[in-house]
């Protein structure tokens, strides 16, 4: 979610902005000047849509003190003038663009769109143009989902392998895909494979591919970890694998190559390993199920998500969200509707949410969605 800084006096067109927005962009608002670079100072923001005309200081002023912050966020000038000196001055000051009122929404939308994109392409560690748009799938507000989208833009500039860890419906396999469009192999396929899914007597072959004749019913192929090659592989629920598998897998990742089953030329592999499970690891260590050498080999880079009983604050945004691609209709949720929402305990997390609030949407009759429309099984 984009972080936008609204400094204009206009409190109809802040309301208005932050209500179009929303789920999109979190919008904070300034009235002042000086009120808008405390706030820059205080907060982090993404982008910053300034007024030119302000109650206290001239917006070019404002835009001058902003472009000299170390790492100042772009700036979009709004404007009631057209004058071709007013737009040459904002521009070779420093703003991104600039927007002649009365605007758009959806012209406005899109030049924010691509502002924010064009920042995270311009920063050393964003991985990629597609980065504002990849860190968006981390919908929330609260600490932690801020503290984790910026563990994922650390983590998408190295190749280190990453291991995912948490409860079952929080998103694991969205962020490996969100790390994924941070890094530099973006470009290059994102194979998951489910470990749990795979029976233990073709582990191997899934993996590493198998040649012709190697076993009853074996073709020559290759395996996920070739086909993920200059790219990345998603293992995951790893925790299921067995422990003859997992010293497979570790050889593998060791010697950053493999033999198909049933082969003997061996492949050289360049790929990036993340890795996920809803199983406590360390426990697995101390039950001899899970190699600890593997573990330590998976988790060089560890990521942790919260379940969302530990951040109800998103729990409205995230609802939100879920209404605007699974209703064919405009429903929005009615207070005490929230209220019920956070009081649940979410053992199926961020899943069950979305489980819940699509139910709610075809069963309420208008386009409100009440308390008694929301049913938890």
């Amino acid at each position: 979610m984009i972080r936008l800084l609204f400094i204009d006096d206009d409190t109809g067109a802040q309301k208005t902005l932050r209500m179009v927005l929303a789920g999109r962009c979190l919008v904070t608002a300034a009235l002042t000047g000086e009120e808008g670079l405390r706030l820059l100072a205080e907060t982090e923001i993404d982008l910053v849509l300034l007024d030119i005309n302000l109650p206290d200081i001239d917006g070019l002023d404002v835009l001058e003190r902003i472009v000299a912050l170390p790492e100042p966020p772009p700036v979009v000038m709004l404007t009631a003038y057209r004058e071709v000196r007013f737009v040459k001055q904002a521009i070779q000051t420093g703003a991104y663009d600039y927007i002649v009122k009365p605007y758009e929404l959806k012209e406005l939308e899109g030049t924010i769109r691509r502002a924010v994109q064009n920042a995270y392409a311009h920063r050393p560690d964003a991985g990629t143009p597609n980065a504002a748009i990849a860190l968006e799938r981390i919908i929330g507000e609260s600490k932690a989902m801020h503290d984790l989208r910026r563990l994922l833009i650390r983590y998408g500039s190295s190749d280190a392998p990453v291991l995912i860890q948490g409860e079952s419906g929080t998103g694991k396999e969205l962020a490996a895909r969100v790390l994924w469009a941070l890094s530099p192999r973006q470009a290059a396929c994102f194979v998951p494979v489910s470990c749990a899914a795979i029976p233990e007597t073709l582990m191997e072959s899934e993996l590493f591919g198998s040649e012709r004749g190697a076993f009853t019913g074996a073709v020559t192929r290759c395996g996920c970890f070739e086909r993920a090659q200059g790219g990345t592989i998603f293992l995951d629920e790893i925790g299921e694998m067995t422990v003859s598998a997992q010293a497979k897998l570790l050889r593998v990742l060791e010697a950053k190559e493999l033999i198909r089953v049933g082969g003997s030329r061996p492949v050289h592999l360049n790929l990036r390993v993340f890795s996920a499970t809803n199983r406590n690891l360390k426990a697995a260590l101390r039950e001899n199920s899970f190699r600890e050498d593997l573990y330590y080999r998976l988790g060089v880079l560890p990521v942790t998500l919260p379940p969302l009983r530990e951040r109800k604050e998103d729990i409205p945004l995230l609802a939100a969200c879920f209404l605007r691609t699974l209703s064919e209709k405009p429903q929005r949720l009615h207070p005490l509707a929230v209220d019920k929402l956070q009081t649940h305990s979410w053992p199926g997390n961020v899943r069950e949410l979305k489980n819940v609030i699509e139910r709610a949407a075809l069963l309420a009759w208008g386009r409100e969605i009440r308390a008694r429309d929301l049913i938890f099984l």
